[in-house]
């Protein structure tokens, strides 16, 4: 037989968890999230660029700098300036303050608890100036959980989780969304500015850029976000009329990341292809010059094990929305790849459909 988890395997999962809450770590991802996004873009921009043959890879280096470059620009301008409801993408406290919080909250527990061991108060000494370590975090929880004042003391120095709403989940669903709409539109115009950079634009190209974009951004960033906030107020009526009972934060978390998988994740391809089948792919074929009889109807993007790889960022977008700040900052990253297949009009163009809406578009149309 497997052997049962024990209290003190929980207490360390327990401890991993309040060790990620620290708004020291939050705050110096954002911070160096800047960096972080472009060493990225660098480093597959590079890898990329290898993996061509040795006559194409100066052109790719070339698209690859203003792809990337476009997209990596208008994500740090965005996250920087464009704010909702006075917040900015990805929100950030001043380390300063972080600090003269837990300072403040350092000495009053102390003043209240004078039983503490050396080891503790060698630990909380560390707390006012710098982020604690795992252990650190683990030996703090286990010895000050039942003393005075360490409620607020955990609150302030491993984050103080707001309760999730509907309407919070609201808001930050329109930051989210706009933080992946960002790279996609911004690959659209660093793709077309390297086609035409490199003598190889074309009105079928560029078609092609804004159906992935619109693929990419429906099927692997908003769907999601609207299945979350879909997912939670309904539970939250359910809950009211007495339907669903208890609805604690882990069962909120619970709900979010089920709308996530159900509305993005399995839904999400479905319902993007229904969108570009009936609605944009006829415009776009217009502007590429096809006369009605000629114009598209039944273009289908298959879902790949790299858009599947792409649904990462929603386990992640789970988070945020349940109130975990340490993954935001990591989010534009995952925006990226999103972003470069953009760029590049990736399309697998197979007239099978994948799902039963796609199947109920090709009898429509037949």
């Amino acid at each position: 037989m497997l052997d049962m988890p024990n209290k003190e395997n929980y207490m360390k999962i327990s401890s991993v968890a309040k060790f990620l809450d620290q708004p020291l770590l939050s705050n110096t991802l954002s911070r160096k999230m800047p960096l972080i996004l472009t060493g990225a873009a660098l480093v597959y921009g590079i890898k990329d660029t290898f993996d061509q043959p040795n006559e194409e890879r100066k052109k790719r280096a070339i698209k690859n700098s203003l792809i990337l470059g476009t997209i990596t620009a208008a994500t740090l301008l965005g996250t920087k300036f464009i704010k909702i409801n006075g917040e900015s993408l990805i929100e950030t406290i001043s380390k300063n303050d972080i600090l003269k919080s837990q300072r403040a909250a350092i000495g009053e527990f102390i003043l209240e608890n004078d039983n503490i061991s050396t080891k503790c108060k060698n630990i909380l000494e560390k707390a006012k100036n710098k982020m604690l370590n795992i252990k650190e975090t683990d030996e703090l929880l286990s010895e000050i959980k039942d003393k005075v004042k360490s409620d607020k003391l955990i609150k302030t120095l491993f984050g103080n989780n707001e309760s999730i709403t509907s309407s919070k989940i609201l808001q930050e669903i329109s930051k989210l969304s706009i933080m992946g709409f960002i790279p996609v539109a911004s690959g659209i115009l660093g793709g077309i500015a390297a086609d035409k950079v490199t003598g190889e634009a074309t009105r079928e190209k560029t078609t092609n850029k804004i159906k992935e974009g619109i693929y990419q951004f429906f099927a692997n960033i908003f769907l999601c976000n609207v299945g979350a906030g879909t997912f939670l107020y309904t539970a939250e009526k359910l809950n009211e009329t007495g339907i669903i009972k208890n609805l604690t934060p882990a069962k909120k978390t619970g709900v979010i990341l089920a709308g996530i998988l159900t509305v993005g994740v399995l839904g999400g391809s479905c319902i993007a292809n229904f969108i570009g089948n009936n609605f944009v792919n006829p415009i776009l074929d217009k502007f590429c010059g096809k006369k009605d009889n000629k114009i598209t109807k039944n273009e289908y993007r298959k879902p790949e094990a790299l858009d599947i790889a792409l649904h990462t960022d929603d386990i992640a977008t789970a988070g945020v929305l349940s109130g975990v700040k340490w993954i935001e900052p990591l989010l534009p990253v995952m925006y990226l790849v999103s972003g470069y297949r953009t760029a590049i009009g990736y399309r697998n163009s197979d007239k099978h459909p994948s799902c039963l809406l796609d199947k109920h578009i090709i009898s429509n149309h037949n």
